[in-house]
């Protein structure tokens, strides 16, 4: 499969689609995904693109920096899906669960994009590593309000919400390493919701995320 194979993203300097920056967007996640951040030279990267290299060396310091923008632009686009997921007032756990299967279609509908962010980013460097930590928070933070749900919400410390999310990174993790693929991303929800929802609410409302319908 092939980068272009998904749907076209209209992200910041790499719009519109089907422009060349959106091709050398797409272009950069198939060959740093196939050969690692170091194995990509610029000169075949604008090739598969069909970039012009001059414009290229006018926008990007090197192949590192043009992925670290390609980086960044994938995570403001999942910024935007996140912020559409449900309304500010809603109760805690259905915007958690709205937002967890906005996530999960979103990695869906986009394999290369979530393995490239997830797997190829991790040698990036500092820059993306602090991108990274700044979105890992958005979400970690969001399971903490299940404390609110708490007759007590000192009862339970910040790190619980820092661990249930890194029980859902590593599965999805898993997922990625073991098929390349992010197809069961919104299947595993109930499942995921089921372990953020039982520390705050308890076991009959973690079960009944078992039943509970797909929004549409």
């Amino acid at each position: 499969m092939s980068a272009a194979a998904e749907p076209a993203h209209r992200e910041g300097p790499f719009a519109p689609a089907g422009s060349a920056r959106a091709r050398l967007r797409a272009a950069t996640i198939d060959l740093v995904l196939q050969r690692g951040l170091d194995g990509v030279e610029a000169q075949e990267l604008c090739a598969r693109a069909g970039f012009d290299r001059a414009e290229f060396e006018r926008c990007f310091d090197g192949v590192g920096d043009c992925a670290l923008a390609v980086y960044l632009a994938n995570i403001a686009e999942f910024d935007r899906a996140l912020d559409a997921a449900s309304a500010p007032g809603d109760p805690w756990r259905d915007r958690l669960r709205a937002t967890a299967y906005v996530a999960a279609r979103h990695v869906r509908d986009r394999p290369l994009s979530t393995r490239f962010d997830m797997v190829a980013m991790l040698a990036a460097g500092g820059l993306a590593q602090a991108h990274r930590d700044r979105y890992v928070r958005r979400i970690v933070d969001l399971i903490d309000e299940g404390r609110q749900e708490l007759p007590d919400p000192e009862a339970l410390g910040p790190t619980v919400a820092e661990t249930i999310f890194g029980s859902i990174y590593q599965l999805l993790a898993r997922e990625l390493s073991g098929t390349g693929g992010t197809g069961r991303a919104e299947a595993v929800v109930p499942q995921l919701m089921f372990i953020a929802v039982r520390p705050y609410l308890g076991d009959e409302a973690a079960r009944e995320e078992l039943e509970i319908s797909p929004p549409p």
